[in-house]
């Protein structure tokens, strides 16, 4: 059997309680279709969203292309669609819509037991008949639901009913719990709400999780982003449009470093660091910076890039193909590198010569027009490879591997360059951490018993 965990909003904590379920469950993470920027390479050289990855992660699995069959990637041009693992263009929302029944078809057929399955966003009537993360899979399943309840937004029993309505009669007896998230103070001051939902779905109260100043686990998108750490070393990651993979600054949780998601220059003018993150649609990023006058500031500010802010410190960018905007763009010049945005893409782990391991996930050839590479890329999953990369020039670095600051020579860069100390383990290490707190979390709160008798 399988169990399925369902909202009536966005960020409401399905994340969060399907990573610790997966856990104590011993179950298989699961998302149809998942639309996010953050993203993380399968053994396979596929691509599936980071919180897949992550809830596969802190359950000790690899992740798999089927976890997450289709990623959904918003840019400037529209959505990038990937499908179990790999690219298959960019669509408005109207065409990827048109086309949900043929990806249904093949989504069906990676449903299986021992899944904790995650719905998508809320339940929203405008969209009924082409969830395939929840309706069509019920329906074809019949798979219990549990409905997660953040009560911190308020209207939170009141939109639980809601959704119970919206559903198709057919599948609304499948609600079989709900779980309130966020709870500020007593219990009991909201037994008349949970009697009152009770009454008219029928749903048993499955318990609440508290409300904790810091999220439990690593942020999933953009809404999600928090100061980071209490160190002395202040660092501001530029929080551009279509900034991604910025889970990855949770390493700087144990550091000597605080850290910020700025927008305006006058917000990072303190700083120590600057860091330009990954991005999905780097030129368009790069024209945001330079229109809200972030350059001077750069110029004169110990500057890290990776991925997308990398290609960004270099000289040009060269679109021909028209994969994000424009044909080519003058980048801002720290160092003598061009970006040529080729039509593959690449997905994969990967090793450095000087030990470094993470992961890349980018479009773009990395010209050196005289700059010295930092390191060499040797392998990319099973394959060796021979790419340069990074660089390092006065108080600005860069880089492509994602993941970087959870290596321990790449802990060691930063140590050495700006006097940053990481202490953090491996990527997987303080997953398997942040996973075993909710999981512990969710036994002293949650009916986890009633939701196994639901999986078995």
């Amino acid at each position: 059997m399988t169990v399925l965990i369902a909202s009536t909003m966005s960020d409401s904590g399905k994340s969060t309680i399907t990573a610790g379920l997966v856990r104590l469950l011993k179950a298989e993470p699961f998302k149809a279709q998942n639309m996010s920027l953050n993203s993380y390479p399968t053994e396979d050289d596929g691509e599936i969203a980071f919180i897949q990855a992550y809830q596969a992660m802190g359950n000790g699995l690899k992740p798999q292309r089927y976890m997450n069959p289709i990623l959904l990637k918003p840019s400037s041009k529209g959505i990038e669609v990937v499908f179990m693992g790999r690219p298959k263009g960019v669509y408005k929302a109207s065409e990827y819509y048109e086309r949900i029944g043929e990806f249904w078809k093949e989504v069906r057929e990676l449903v299986k037991s021992d899944m904790v399955i995650e719905s998508a966003g809320g339940i929203e009537p405008n969209f009924l008949d082409r969830d395939i993360t929840l309706v069509k899979i019920v329906k074809e399943f019949n798979i219990p639901i549990i409905l997660v309840l953040d009560i911190d937004r308020g209207g939170a029993f009141t939109s639980a009913l809601g959704a119970y309505y919206t559903l198709p009669p057919s599948i609304r007896g499948n609600l079989k719990g709900f779980i309130i998230n966020k709870l500020r103070g007593d219990e009991k001051l909201v037994e008349p709400a949970i009697k009152w939902l009770k009454e008219r779905t029928g749903m048993k109260y499955l318990g609440y999780l508290p409300y904790f100043d810091t999220p439990l686990i690593m942020p999933e998108d953009s809404m999600n982003v928090y100061n980071i750490g209490e160190g002395e070393i202040e660092v501001s990651v530029i929080a551009y449009p279509y900034m991604s993979n910025f889970n990855e600054f949770n390493a700087f949780m144990k550091a000597n470093v605080i850290v910020k998601f700025v927008k305006k220059p006058r917000e990072a003018e303190k700083s120590d660091v600057i860091i330009l993150p990954g991005s999905k649609d780097t030129l368009a990023s790069l024209k945001w910076l330079l229109e809200k006058g972030f350059y001077e500031l750069l110029k004169k500010k110990p500057v890290i890039g990776i991925c997308g802010g990398f290609q960004i410190m270099g000289k040009e960018m060269i679109d021909v193909g028209g994969l994000e905007t424009g044909s080519e763009i003058t980048g801002l010049g720290f160092f003598s590198i061009r970006t040529v945005y080729e039509s593959e893409k690449v997905t994969t782990l990967s090793v450095t010569d000087n030990g470094i391991k993470g992961y890349e996930i980018r479009r773009g050839r990395i010209d050196y027009l005289g700059e010295k590479p930092l390191f060499t890329i040797i392998r990319r999953g099973n394959k060796e490879v021979n790419i340069p990369d990074g660089a390092f020039k006065g108080n600005k670095l860069g880089f492509s591997i994602h993941g970087t600051l959870y290596s321990e020579s790449g802990k060691k860069l930063l140590n050495e360059l700006f006097g940053i100390k990481i202490n953090s383990g491996t990527l997987e290490e303080e997953i398997q951490e942040e996973v075993s707190r909710v999981a512990r979390i969710l036994k002293q709160y949650v009916d986890v018993e009633t939701i196994s008798s639901l999986f078995t």
